[in-house]
């Protein structure tokens, strides 16, 4: 599968599609479209601080998007209005994006602040508090940072992180074919993730995919030293060694 996704939208519909094995790219891209047709007929020509207006009125009042800690997928988050932090963020940077607005998300644990540089300064916009914007002073003051702390996502990044939200939901879900399907797509953008590459070993290990997981653990020892790596793992690869020498 082909992971160099060139926007948000691209990459929220692909990830849903290949994990949920449905056909409804197309379903809902028509969707969405059709939310972008809806926003840009309200916006004519306004200011941008205007125009964010407009788009917060549409996103948290007219379509009524709220941040809950599922679902974490887009359709099921576009059926529901309510879905993770990072996918309602990376929806609401393409309708932005539609009006000429330019976000970058901020790493932040939920993931639902955006950076905006408008009239040459930086200010923030707020999801969880339906597009509030803030100055760098009140973020810094609401994240206890320093300037230098409040990191920036570039695309790759912000669905890097998305990937791992996904991967806590079906983690904790215990549905253990879609947490391996992730993974495979995380270490697609990443592969040098070791973190990732661990527990999908592990994962191999429990879903009966024995070279696989082998394999993995292979990789994960070229850039690991194994006098460095936790007991779990080393107790793993050595069981496999034995029964598969």
């Amino acid at each position: 599968m082909n992971v160099s996704w060139q926007s948000p939208l691209e990459a929220l519909i692909t990830i849903d599609t290949h994990l949920t094995g449905e056909n409804s790219h197309d379903a809902l891209l028509r969707s969405i479209n059709f939310m972008v047709y809806e926003l840009v007929s309200q916006s004519n020509g306004s200011s941008d601080h205007e125009t964010l207006d407009i788009l917060n009125r549409f996103y948290f009042n007219t379509k009524n998007f709220k941040i809950s800690s599922h679902p974490v997928l887009i359709k099921n988050i576009l059926q529901n209005r309510s879905g993770c932090g990072i996918a309602l963020a990376l929806l609401y940077m393409h309708l932005a994006k539609c009006l000429d607005l330019d976000f970058q998300l901020i790493h932040w644990p939920l993931h639902a602040i955006l950076k905006w540089e408008c009239e040459s300064k930086s200010q923030f916009v707020d999801l969880e508090q339906n597009g509030k914007l803030l100055s760098e002073e009140e973020l810094l003051q609401m994240v206890n940072r320093h300037k230098e702390q409040v990191q920036t996502l570039n695309l790759k990044e912000a669905i890097t992180q998305y990937l791992t939200n996904i991967s806590l939901h079906y983690r904790q879900v215990e549905d253990f074919i879609t947490l391996h399907k992730t993974l495979c797509l995380t270490l697609q953008l990443e592969p040098e993730n070791t973190r990732c590459l661990a527990e999908r070993a592990l994962l191999r290990k429990e879903l009966g995919m024995v070279k696989e997981s082998i394999c993995d653990f292979k990789r994960y020892f070229s850039f690991t030293d194994k006098n460095s790596a936790s007991p779990e793992i080393i107790a793993a690869y050595d069981s496999l060694c034995v029964l598969n020498p």
